[in-house]
């Protein structure tokens, strides 16, 4: 099982682009498309390679795709897909493709890379990158001849997340930020702000409304209730400013938990599946965050006792930030790139 460690230099531009297969939308969430477009734009500025997406899911999802500059291609199923002049294939996806696929993309001399890929996709790659989690070491390697790179410095992030170019102040009351992803599913907004009602403690905070929400009424309703403590985020235009002026924040983890810790943010952590409690557990491990688990299993009374003590510890969300800024997190999207490069 190769294992790629050092850092490649610059090489120039090729031929033809890069493309990447995704899907995003209100069940899967908008992460795999966000981190495939930080490496795209990794490619563009710092190779000036360009990139087009075969993307299949909600228009919301493609909209940011388009809006950031690059191409999208509608995909109704993947296997199907027709090769063109491309360099690589970047494949983001948590479905497996048919071998008949592989096969085309061998007679097309296509190189393949995987993002953080659990299927048996990963084994057809040339290259595959991975978060330092543990689901990693039971993956099964045999028949791959490719190189893996794994670690924090693999987790690919838009270049805005970054740790604050001055010392964070902490505010009093203490800024929360509350953020659930894009569609935030099954409603982790409301069952927070929910909990909260029971903290004791002095605290404000500001509350992520992802462009998949369908739950908007209930959380104004609860937003009144707070009163002038709770305000809506909508349209958010650069989520890393509100990340860097937070104190700490409470979110689902995904690729948003990354891009916290690269702000240097203390966080709790929701989990949505057993696959990401186990994820968010290397993050926990770290001292970087807390994570609480899968989120049907936190009851709303231990939910709120959490709160009160997350909040309500100041040296602990000083040694989680601390702890965040010194795992390196942040260059990812230019390592995979640079890689992507030297590989083509």
């Amino acid at each position: 099982m190769p294992n790629g460690s050092t850092k490649p230099s610059c090489v120039m531009n090729s031929n033809g682009p890069i493309l990447f297969l995704c899907e995003a939308g209100p069940q899967t969430g908008f992460g795999h498309a966000g981190r495939c477009m930080a490496i795209a734009a990794a490619l563009r500025e710092g190779f000036g390679c360009e990139s087009i997406f075969g993307f299949r899911g909600a228009p919301e999802a493609e909209d940011k795709i388009k809006a950031a500059g690059f191409k999208t291609i509608p995909v109704e199923d993947f296997d199907l897909w027709k090769f063109g002049n491309e360099d690589a294939v970047v494949l983001d996806l948590r479905i497996s493709l048919a071998h008949s696929f592989f096969q085309r993309a061998k007679a097309a001399g296509k190189s393949l890379v995987s993002i953080d890929d659990p299927t048996p996709n990963r084994l057809h790659t040339d290259l595959a990158f991975y978060p330092p989690v543990p689901q990693f070491h039971e993956l099964n390697w045999d028949g791959f001849t490719g190189t893996i790179h794994r670690g924090w410095e693999f987790i690919p992030l838009r270049k805005e997340f970054h740790l604050p170019e001055k010392p964070r102040v902490l505010h009093s009351p203490p800024k929360i930020l509350i953020t659930m992803g894009g569609s935030d599913p099954h409603q982790l907004t409301l069952k927070v702000l929910n909990a909260l009602k029971s903290v004791d403690n002095e605290w404000q905070a500001e509350i992520v409304i992802g462009p998949m929400f369908n739950n908007l009424d209930k959380i104004d309703q609860i937003t009144v209730e707070h009163g002038k403590r709770v305000k809506l985020l909508h349209d958010i235009k650069d989520m890393s400013l509100h990340m860097q002026q937070a104190d700490a924040a409470i979110a689902s983890f995904g690729m948003t938990a990354y891009e916290l810790a690269a702000c240097g943010v203390p966080q709790m952590l929701l989990c949505l599946s057993e696959d990401h409690a186990r994820s968010a557990s290397a993050l926990h491990a770290s001292g970087a965050a807390v994570s609480l688990g899968k989120f049907d299993r936190i009851f709303d009374r231990k939910l709120a006792v959490e709160l009160q003590n997350f909040i309500s510890d100041q040296n602990s969300l000083k040694s989680m930030a601390a702890k965040a800024a010194g795992l390196g997190i942040g260059e990812g999207a230019l390592n995979i790139a640079s890689r992507i490069m030297k590989m083509i």
